[in-house]
């Protein structure tokens, strides 16, 4: 009876182990090279392979999840590699794919942290989708703040079509968090961006305006463009980004507009914070280029999942514990706090966008 006790033991000791050494596998978002208006980039991809690259005993092993243009599509994708076993996901879906694609992180048997969404209507769940980055409330109420700062009174909003999932709350948002200073006169103008042709719509920015606010994310390059035709327009008045804009490819685009460009964003400048230059230079030497700020949600996504499978947990139920009852998680770029829905606050940084163009650019 001793031997087959001891046997028993061994047998548990070794099945113990082999679960805390096996690889977990991440699906990481990767956009399809459809998407209107955008230049494509590998940014997401290349941060979670240079973060392997420095935590080479990591567990983590790596597959693309490719976000398809079609919203509709979001769900699929998913459902495909979950049937391939996959369980964990650092999700770069925009708002509107993350929100169809919710219930397949409603059974356990799939989690997600997301970098990209901040629909409220994901908001307030007891799922397995969380995100690192504030709802579009908490985001609008930082925009409407900084607004607010600026003189005048005529207010320009450039509202993007191409995803309603995201700019109609957020719109709602924004002008609810404006309205009590009562300063402020919006007109607002709406547009597919990515679809925006000088020909045909220049007119939407014409007017005499104190400020703009560009209503839109996605990285789109011709954001930049926009901007460069409304400050030839009004070459004093300031323009407002979204935190979804902040892209070296707007920056590149923006032209003289760029010195009056301001981003609000989660994430503070690489001017503003040694951490984040630090990594954008480690990623510039490592790749030749700047990728775009969701990067840095991406590596922050990737450190906790690797803190929740270094403590043993690789399902998806074990990693939401984790990371749920855990009161803070530190990260490269500051420390992360879930509320019981998997949701986050914030504090947000306002910056010229300038300042994240590398170094050698300045």
């Amino acid at each position: 009876m001793v031997g087959v006790g001891l046997i028993v033991l061994v047998s548990a000791v070794f099945w113990f182990w082999h679960q805390r050494l096996r690889p977990v596998v991440v699906a990481v978002g990767v956009d399809e090279p459809v998407v209107n208006g955008a230049v494509i980039d590998p940014s997401d991809r290349n941060t979670a392979d240079l973060y392997l690259e420095d935590h080479p005993h990591s567990r983590i092993r790596l597959v693309d999840h490719f976000n398809p243009a079609d919203p509709a599509r979001g769900p699929a994708s998913i459902a495909a590699l979950k049937r391939r076993g996959v369980a964990l996901f650092v999700s770069t879906q925009a708002s509107s794919h993350a929100v169809p694609s919710l219930p397949q992180f409603a059974d356990g048997r799939a989690l997600a942290i997301n970098v990209a969404s901040v629909s409220n209507a994901l908001s307030g769940h007891k799922d397995f989708f969380l995100r690192i980055v504030p709802d579009l409330s908490s985001e609008q109420r930082a925009i409407a703040r900084e607004i607010d700062r600026l003189p005048g009174r005529r207010l320009l909003v450039l509202q993007d079509t191409g995803n309603r999932a995201y700019t109609d709350p957020a719109f709602r948002a924004f002008a609810a968090a404006l309205a009590p200073s009562g300063r402020w006169r919006i007109e607002r103008r709406e547009l597919p961006i990515a679809r925006f042709k000088v020909s045909q719509d220049r007119h939407l920015l014409a007017g005499d305006f104190d400020a703009l606010y560009i209503l839109g994310g996605g990285f789109v390059p011709i954001i930049g463009n926009l901007s460069q035709l409304f400050h030839s327009l009004n070459p004093q008045a300031p323009i407002l980004l979204t935190p979804w804009a902040r892209s070296p490819q707007v920056s590149g685009s923006a032209g003289p507009a760029a010195a009056r460009i301001r981003v609000v964003s989660p994430y503070p400048s690489r001017r503003q914070d040694p951490r984040v230059d630090a990594f954008l230079r480690r990623f510039e030497r490592r790749f030749g280029y700047t990728p775009y700020a969701m990067a840095l949600g991406t590596h922050q996504a990737l450190e906790l999942l690797d803190q929740a499978v270094t403590q043993g947990a690789s399902s998806p139920e074990g990693v939401r514990r984790h990371l749920l009852s855990e009161p803070e998680h530190n990260t490269s770029f500051g420390r992360i706090r879930f509320d019981a829905y998997g949701d986050v606050q914030a504090e947000y940084h306002v910056f010229n966008l300038a300042d994240d163009a590398p170094v050698a650019a300045r």
